[in-house]
């Protein structure tokens, strides 16, 4: 008995000297600053707690995998832009083409965009290709960066087959990262960009 009284007297104190008064939420004077008041009243939200830490160590993981493929995507746009700096650029011709979802073959609309600027740029002295192929939302970050990575793929195959010299292409992806960037829905957000320059 006189246990329990000094242990219910020396949590008084302790709450009392922290300038609130705090009610037991367990009614149990006997519990107060112990393990059983933990276990018994706030058990949930120690649960919920150690949830949140999991959520948020699993938030920061993809977060830094996020960081560190726009980096690499800085780095690649970074080594385009100084490779175009060396180059005696005098024109440029461009298009974008569409794929359909979650497909990476050329429609008929986009294979005759392609011959138009095959044909734009045939007797001109090619410096450059860039083949940017892009994807919507939906879907996982790895399954969307491959499928824009085929259809990048796709439309350079279509201009090496078509005249255009293969040493002279450079392509990336960026999946969904730019979606926004490249279209309000998602059919314009399905993406390639092809950039000459001569």
């Amino acid at each position: 008995m006189k246990k329990k009284l000094i242990l219910g007297m020396a949590g008084a104190l302790l709450i009392a000297g922290c300038g609130t008064k705090i009610e037991d939420p367990c009614k149990d004077p006997d519990a107060a600053l112990s393990k059983y008041l933990i276990e018994k009243c706030y058990a949930d939200y120690m649960e919920q707690i150690l949830k949140n830490k999991e959520d948020i160590a699993k938030l920061n993981q993809r977060v830094s995998a996020v960081e560190a493929d726009v980096e690499q995507l800085k780095k690649e746009h970074e080594e385009i832009k100084a490779e175009i700096v060396k180059l005696k650029i005098t024109g440029k011709e461009q298009v974008r083409v569409y794929f359909a979802r979650n497909r990476f073959t050329l429609s008929a609309d986009a294979k005759a965009a392609l011959d138009e600027l095959i044909n734009a740029v045939k007797d001109k002295d090619i410096k450059k290709v860039i083949v940017v192929g892009y994807a919507s939302k939906p879907g996982t970050r790895s399954y969307n960066l491959n499928l824009s990575m085929k259809r990048a793929q796709v439309v350079g195959a279509y201009l090496v087959r078509n005249g255009i010299p293969v040493e002279k292409i450079r392509m990336a992806s960026y999946g969904e990262e730019l979606a926004d960037l490249i279209g309000s829905s998602r059919p314009e957000q399905r993406a390639v960009d092809v950039i000459v320059l001569y």
